[in-house]
């Protein structure tokens, strides 16, 4: 009678505790951000759409309070600039180079780098929201008010809801922080949740850039 050979089933990648394994990545053919290979999978499309429909989103929020503001900009009077705010710039620029790092030290599998690294960002996230929080207290002690100066109130208003939406960007890095330390997920899924999170920072940090030369630089 012949035989018939039988081969075995490939195993599917296993999820370790806390985070998953970065085995994970070698069965998806990604080892860093230049791993060569036809074998990378790309991002799922519910996350390509999730992430643009977030970020297009943010977009038309801030685009419509620059649209108004600049309308407004006819009849206003000038904004005197707390000093804070150049700290505040400065520190959300230092946000997109820490989490950048973080990102790339989760390519390239080194776990104690990726997470001193997101440490890094949530400090500094913090402490761009309390720079910006002092700058509001600046701006209000100058009785920029809807009443007084519509200009200074819409630019106050719009420092508000960026700030709200890095808050989001925190909460975010949180999550991670979390299910890299208790949560049960492949290596390949924290892998696209930084990509997406990360995405999202360097995109509010460079609303806030945009919004800055506007609200206070220009004339």
């Amino acid at each position: 009678m012949p035989t018939t050979l039988t081969t075995p089933k490939d195993k599917e990648p296993q999820s370790g505790h806390g985070g998953g394994g970065f085995d994970d990545l070698k069965f998806y053919g990604g080892s860093g951000d230049d791993a060569p290979g036809p074998e990378r999978m790309p991002p799922p499309e519910g996350y390509r759409l999730t992430i643009r429909l977030i970020l297009i989103s943010v977009s038309i929020l801030f685009l419509t309070l620059t649209i108004v503001y600049l309308i407004l900009n006819a009849q206003a009077e000038p904004i005197h600039m707390p000093r804070v705010l150049w700290f505040s710039t400065l520190v959300v620029t230092a946000c997109s180079l820490a989490v950048e790092r973080a990102r790339r030290a989760l390519w390239r599998r080194r776990e104690v780098g990726f997470k001193r690294w997101l440490w890094v960002t949530m400090a500094l996230g913090l402490v761009f929201l309390s720079a910006q929080y002092v700058g509001l207290l600046h701006l209000t002690a100058a009785g920029f008010y809807a009443t007084v100066n519509k200009r200074a109130w819409l630019a106050f208003l719009i420092t508000l809801l960026h700030g709200a939406h890095l808050i989001g960007g925190l909460l975010a890095l949180s999550y991670i922080i979390v299910k890299s330390q208790y949560g049960d997920w492949t290596a390949l899924r924290r892998r696209i949740t930084m990509d997406g999170v990360a995405l999202y920072w360097h995109f509010i940090d460079g609303v806030w850039i945009f919004l800055f030369a506007l609200l206070f630089l220009w004339k």
